[in-house]
């Protein structure tokens, strides 16, 4: 693979790499660095080395300009009537989630900026494209970790720039109907087509599985088919990507057949990219969708005009599109992924194909193994830090995958196209369940197998690096087959191994405690070496609901420390409880009992007050006597407020926790 077939390569890189300066807040002032550069080789006349310096000022110029707004403080906690647009619905019964953007305070226009909005009902039913009115105290939206290495699962949406977040009571949202304007029209099509494929006579998870392979809306997937799909390495294949595309793409061009055998050749390819740009468009304009149908552009136009096809550009034109509309996808898994594993297929899939070109057949059958391993080498250590699971069994399950997804894809565009015209195909919908039925039970078997899957893998940004480095002398090894390159190969993922290891999780001996921040209950978390405490105000019926949280927002904590489980307590409100973590007593007052010390107890060192509480504070303080006085996030903040000018007038040392966390 010479590097002259695809000169786009370095310009991307450094393109992308100018991005990433400017995300990791590096100053502008920097960039006169490669500005001198650029003219410097001008003077010399080195063209291709100011192409380069010119690549990195306009990634990292891209990336300043595309800056999100700021958040307006004037609005901060201040209910407001407001009129958005919902740019992305995402509905978990009985809440909707809505990326909205804000464009009119109090009937007056404003900055646009984007907000994350909570609507605890499913009623009234929000549509993409859809013109909001509401009211709501909005808040910027800031990291609230309360532990180290906790998961912040709206930093993705903060580095695409939503920039505010609130509560919208339920009647206080008014639908005011859609936004106008033919992009608005296609993307609100996505909600006719799934009520479609909500009607077909299939399974009820056959049908989640099509709205999610056809329309892109995965919000209907159930967790035990996540789970069963992300163990066997078949979770890409719910997410749209350019496997979906091909297949649309396919359909298309066996429709418009008739067009070719009729020597109308160009209005076969625009009415076919005219569909994939639809489609592209009706998802919400996925990465890896926008990668597949620019790739599939490229081809199709140089294909039209006779010229030379380089896979690799086509890449490096959808990577460069993409993050010139919008840069801040490159901070996405999906766009992450989805390069990663093209690039990795470009590489890597024609030399782990171990049968030649000429042997049509055999090399066919094996491309499907090889395609998959090439895949898995792309993007096999990041997902494993993404989401900290390797499956081990993902060759056989994508091999199924691979051969039964396109005629299950298939019998449900037929089944829809039928609908339309009153006609309900049952034989197509019964295959359809069967095919799918044995995807299912091929990744339930193999899920079920003695090592099919590692869970609680933890992988760091240096193991990640190093992988990287050692694909280039594999690589070369391949293309090159010099002993050379072969002896790095092993070298490298010898100091991987290494890496792996020394980078890895380590047995951490110390005692630690934290008090997260939770508007609904108290609880003091104590982790003592490889066991994590948890002293809650929740009662026992709710223990899962606390263990699933904590073990979903704190896994890399977890995983980071070898914590290996994970064990509740409801702390009574009756009885005087006291923890004792390295030395230090905490008693969390959750009841209206009077307490007073045992003799066994001889000081309380943190004396935690929470919502249950509702006595005269500083006679409860009086009767223990604690070294300080901790106000818990659950107490309302009329309660809280009085407690603390209360505690402080009587001279008593008092830290509230509403605002920021307790560690120890």
């Amino acid at each position: 693979m010479r590097l002259s077939l695809m000169p786009l390569l370095p310009f991307t890189i450094v393109f992308i790499l100018g991005i990433l300066l400017e995300g990791w807040g590096v100053g502008a002032w920097f960039m006169v660095v490669p500005l001198i550069g650029a003219i410097v080789l001008w003077l010399f006349r080195q063209p291709y080395g100011v192409l380069m310096c010119c690549g990195l000022l306009s990634g990292f110029a891209v990336g300043f300009v595309s800056r999100p707004a700021s958040f307006p403080m004037a609005f901060s906690d201040i209910s407001k009537h407001y009129s958005a647009v919902a740019l992305e619905v995402k509905s978990y019964e009985p809440t909707q989630i809505i990326i909205a953007r804000i464009d009119s305070c109090e009937g007056v226009a404003v900055m646009p900026f984007m907000a994350k909005l909570t609507v605890p009902s499913s009623l009234p039913a929000v549509d993409e494209c859809e013109r909001l009115r509401f009211s709501s105290s909005l808040q910027p939206s800031v990291a609230r970790l309360d532990l180290p290495d906790e998961i912040d699962y709206d930093e993705p949406l903060r580095r695409m720039g939503v920039v505010g977040q609130g509560f919208v009571r339920p009647d206080s949202l008014e639908v005011v109907g859609g936004e106008p304007g033919l992009i608005n029209d296609i993307r609100r099509f996505r909600s006719d087509l799934i009520l479609a494929i909500v009607r077909l006579p299939v399974s009820d998870p056959v049908r989640e599985f099509l709205c999610a392979t056809i329309a892109g809306d995965r919000s209907m997937l159930t967790a035990d088919l996540r789970e069963l799909f992300s163990s066997t390495g078949l979770s890409h294949i719910l997410a749209l990507s350019g496997l979906h595309t091909g297949i649309l793409a396919w359909i298309i061009s066996v429709a418009l057949l008739p067009l070719y055998i009729a020597g109308l050749r160009w209005l076969r390819i625009m009415i076919l990219l005219i569909v994939l740009w639809g489609f592209a468009v009706m998802t919400g304009l996925p990465p890896s969708v926008v990668r597949s149908v620019v790739m599939a552009t490229v081809f199709l136009l140089a294909y039209s005009f006779q010229r030379t096809r380089t896979p690799f550009n086509s890449l490096c034109v959808a990577a460069l599109v993409i993050l010139v509309f919008s840069p801040r996808s490159i901070y996405t898994v999906s766009f992450q992924m989805s390069f990663l594993a093209v690039a990795s297929i470009l590489v890597f899939a024609e030399k782990f194909n171990p049968f030649p070109r000429r042997s049509r057949f055999l090399h066919g059958i094996a491309a499907y193994p090889a395609v998959t391993l090439a895949a898995m080498v792309g993007t096999a250590v990041v997902s494993a830090a993404y989401f900290n699971i390797v499956p081990l069994m993902f060759l056989p399950a994508n091999i199924i995958g691979a051969l039964l997804l396109p005629p299950v894809i298939i019998c449900g565009i037929v089944m829809l196209v039928a609908g339309v015209f009153g006609l309900t195909l049952m034989p197509v919908a019964w295959l359809t369940d069967k095919m799918f039925g044995v995807i299912t039970d091929t990744a339930e078997f193999l899920s079920g197998l003695s090592g099919a899957v590692v869970r609680d893998v933890y992988v760091g940004p240096s193991v990640i690096i190093v992988w990287f480095f050692a694909l280039i002398p594999l690589g070369l090894w391949l293309y090159r087959r010099r002993m050379v390159y072969a002896v790095a190969t092993a070298l490298c993922f010898c100091f991987l191994a290494v890496t792996f290891v020394y980078a890895g999780p380590q047995d951490d001996s110390g005692v630690e405690a934290y008090i997260p921040r939770s508007l609904h209950h108290t609880s003091l978390i104590v982790r003592e070496d490889r066991t994590m405490k948890v002293f809650t105000t929740l009662p026992p019926h709710r223990h899962s609901e606390i263990h699933d949280d904590y073990s979903r927002r704190y896994r890399k904590y977890m995983l980071k420390r070898n914590v290996d489980s994970l064990l509740i307590r409801t702390v009574s409100s009756s009885v005087a409880e006291v923890v004792d973590v390295a030395g230090k007593r905490f008693m969390l007052l959750c009841g209206n009992n009077s307490f007073t010390l045992g003799e066994s107890v001889s000081r309380i060192h943190y004396l935690v007050v929470c919502a249950g509480f509702r006595g005269d504070i500083v006679k409860a303080v009086a009767s223990m006597s604690p070294d300080s006085v901790l106000l818990s996030s659950d107490l309302n903040n009329r309660r809280h407020n009085r407690y603390m000018d209360e505690l402080a007038r009587a001279g008593i040392p008092v830290r509230s926790i509403k605002n920021s966390p307790f560690g120890l």
